[in-house]
């Protein structure tokens, strides 16, 4: 359809394309964060009341950042709309808060993995410490307004994802015995721990090779949308799986014990009734037997 005279026809829908899937995606992940959340506050009471504060300030500022994507999309396509020259420029105060509070976020779970693997392996103090330093180096490099500090952000994301991943992966590996149960368990993290690795990696090696292709327009803004979710999703999931992981063993073992337990007083009361029994029928013999005797005296004498 040719435009009116004298108007003007220029298709900025290209422009804007990433940021309405970017908010669609962040949209839906929210959704699961809450329930993952919800799993999580109904089901794991027993976890330290300081803990619980952490996670649920991950999730509430998992929503905040979904808050502030929301604001940004008001902003281009309500507050400015038909005004061309203010959409040129959308670095504005909501935007520089959501990628501020999306690293903090992303740091945050990064920092809880390090000391898991501080757990796993105190001994190698230098793998957490390089998560966190990383991790500290990308969440430092978010507040600057440069395409350069801003790769290398990204980049220092992708290596912290990389060494936890690999330092996880290491550390359950090199924890198995050779009980069956626990291998079984040690089994099923190292699956998710490689799961997750390769999902966060790659989301962020992603963001960089599409923003360093097209800096200039907003394909990267899906990514970027969706990645502290991400983080918090697979971090809460992680804690709502311990229930899972431990059931199957746990169960073995309580029912195992019960029912030797059982078996065993089950066992002992029918010998002792036995016992009984054979007591009395053998007291009953043998007043059986003097009566006779006495009996018999009696007729002979």
């Amino acid at each position: 359809m040719e435009a009116p005279v004298g108007t003007v026809s220029i298709d900025i829908s290209a422009g804007f394309d990433g940021l309405y899937w970017g908010f669609m995606l962040a949209t839906v992940l929210s959704g699961i964060s809450i329930v993952q959340g919800w799993i999580y506050f109904n089901n794991h009471d027993k976890d330290h009341w300081l803990f619980r504060v952490f996670v649920a300030i991950l999730i509430m500022a998992d929503l905040t950042t979904t808050g502030l994507d929301l604001k940004v999309l008001h902003f281009c396509l309500i507050e400015n709309f038909g005004d061309l020259a203010s959409l040129t420029v959308i670095v504005t105060k909501p935007v520089i808060w959501e990628f501020i509070l999306t690293v903090a976020t992303v740091f945050c779970v990064q920092v809880f993995f390090a000391s898991r693997i501080y757990l796993f392996n105190k001994q190698s103090v230098w793998l957490p410490v390089a998560i966190i330093f990383f991790g500290a180096g990308a969440l430092d490099l978010a507040s600057k307004r440069n395409k350069i500090l801003f790769i290398i952000n990204g980049g220092c994301a992708a290596v912290a994802d990389i060494v936890t991943t690999v330092s996880l992966t290491w550390s359950l590996a090199s924890s198995k015995r050779g009980f069956k149960s626990t291998n079984t368990m040690l089994q099923k993290l190292l699956v998710y721990v490689v799961s997750r690795g390769l999902l966060v990696t790659v989301t962020q090696v992603l963001f960089l090779v599409i923003y360093l292709a097209w800096p200039e327009q907003l394909y990267w803004a899906p990514i970027h949308f969706m990645a502290s979710k991400l983080y918090v999703i697979t971090m809460v999931a992680m804690l709502n799986g311990r229930r899972f992981l431990r059931e199957p063993g746990s169960d073995v073992h309580v029912v195992s014990t019960s029912s030797l337990l059982s078996n065993s007083v089950r066992r002992n009361q029918s010998i002792l009734v036995r016992q009984t029994v054979e007591l009395d029928h053998f007291q009953d013999h043998l007043e059986t037997k003097r009566s006779t005797g006495k009996e018999g005296t009696d007729l002979v004498v």
